[in-house]
């Protein structure tokens, strides 16, 4: 009984539940604001559960589970998810699990990796966030060589201009010679349709998506799942917020298809 008590008062009382709750005290206060206060209340509500918040994000994340990679192409590309220089290991979480497992898949095949993204505005970009990583961990691996330009083994290619998916793509082609390029795409699973499609508008067309960060778990609910959650509310987040990406690439694709 106190366990269930104290994880309904802490999901009515910490946010994103708080909001709900402080809305739909308000509505029983302010009468003629009654109705969009009840509308905002149930509104944050269903967007801070686990159900909700899996089905909105599952369709980004489901086709790119399991998928088979192949054991030769010509690059791998990580895209970049933020870097903190302050941090132990230099990257907040998406980053480092993108940064390391393109970094495996790079050297397991003998191939480029290119690191693609600004970073931080500080000067501190993704791929020196990754040199310091691996340095910090050189017990477990080897910190990879650094080339300025396309090299056919596998070395580290910093990128370190782009700030959005699309100049990744874009600053990325031209770092590779090859005329039809093969490519392994790492990214967050959420993140790779629209990841894939600003890729082959940059003139990538051999995509391998190879995805991480999976956050929809394929298990049954429970009660606790119908609580307001932060995690949950990440979830309807994180899939809303590629639903608007996905409409400004279908602009994007709109503009390209009119040259």
């Amino acid at each position: 009984m106190i366990f269930a008590l104290s994880k309904i008062f802490t999901a009515l009382l910490l946010p994103p539940g708080l909001f709900a709750t402080l809305a739909a005290v308000m509505a029983a206060f302010f009468k003629r604001a009654r109705i969009p206060l009840i509308l905002l209340a149930v509104t944050i509500y269903l967007l801070s559960i686990r159900p909700v918040g899996d089905g909105l994000l599952a369709p980004y994340e489901a086709p790119y589970r399991d998928l088979s990679i192949p054991g030769h192409a010509d690059l791998v590309v990580s895209l970049g998810g933020g870097t903190n220089p302050i941090d132990p290991l230099f990257m907040n979480g998406e980053t480092f699990k993108r940064h390391i497992y393109a970094l495996a898949l790079a050297k397991e095949r003998n191939i480029p990796l290119v690191v693609t993204g600004f970073g931080s505005r500080h000067g501190f970009g993704d791929a020196v966030a990754l040199q310091k990583a691996a340095n910090r961990l050189q017990a477990l691996m080897q910190p990879p060589p650094v080339a300025e330009r396309y090299a056919p083994a596998f070395v580290l290619i910093p990128e370190t201009k782009s700030e959005d998916t699309y100049q990744n793509a874009l600053f990325t082609r031209r770092l590779i010679p090859q005329k039809d390029p093969e490519i392994v795409l790492v990214t967050s699973a959420y993140h790779m349709k629209r990841s894939i499609r600003l890729f082959y508008l940059a003139g990538i067309r051999k995509i391998h998506p190879a995805a991480v960060n999976f956050y929809v778990k394929p298990d049954s609910y429970d009660w606790l799942d119908f609580l307001p959650s932060l995690s949950a509310f990440k979830n309807s987040y994180r899939a809303l917020h590629e639903f608007f990406g996905n409409v400004k690439v279908d602009m994007r694709e709109l503009v390209h298809g009119e040259q």
